[in-house]
């Protein structure tokens, strides 16, 4: 009984020392968090090019969508997304898809393709820590991240995200 009390009191020590002495690295870089800019992450666009996603959004505010063509919930948010978006916003619709499949599913709710950008590797999708679809963001003119939605919006909560990055 002794013996186990003292090993488990040098384990206990041992771990704590360890606690201290190795120090988990801090995060640096791009973290995906209010405030912090989306102007240097890159996208494909439909025809292979890569872009900034600050060339994309050109100084005007905007919403980044993380989507795919099979998802029943992204589908169901689509034709408001569509519709919200307001002439000086921008709508980045972001997918792991091809090009040419993303191309007809976005047709059949009446969307441009050229809203579309592409992340076959998924290092966007990683960089913005996407484990849910959808998931939107929402930026500035500047480029920051406003606010984040995970899961289908209403369209109430869409245009209060909209108005929010607007006024930012």
């Amino acid at each position: 009984m002794l013996i186990s009390r003292n090993l488990l009191g040098l384990i206990f020590i041992l771990v704590l020392a360890l606690s201290i002495i190795i120090k988990p690295p801090r995060p640096s870089g791009f973290m995906a968090q209010n405030g912090q800019t989306v102007n240097n992450m890159m996208v494909i666009t439909a025809s292979g090019q890569r872009k900034t996603l600050g060339q994309v959004l050109n100084h005007r505010p905007g919403l980044l969508n993380f989507f795919a063509t099979w998802c029943p919930a992204c589908r169901m948010e689509l034709p408001d997304l569509h519709e919200a978006i307001l002439s000086h916003d921008k709508l980045i619709l972001l997918s792991q898809g091809t090009p040419a499949a993303t191309a007809v599913f976005l047709r059949q709710y009446g969307i441009s393709p050229t809203s579309s950008f592409y992340d076959p590797s998924g290092r966007l999708f990683n960089s913005f820590f996407v484990t849910t679809l959808p998931t939107s963001y929402f930026v500035n003119r500047n480029g920051r991240i406003v606010s984040k939605v995970i899961g289908p919006m209403t369209p109430a909560l869409l245009r209060e995200n909209l108005r929010r990055a607007n006024k930012s």
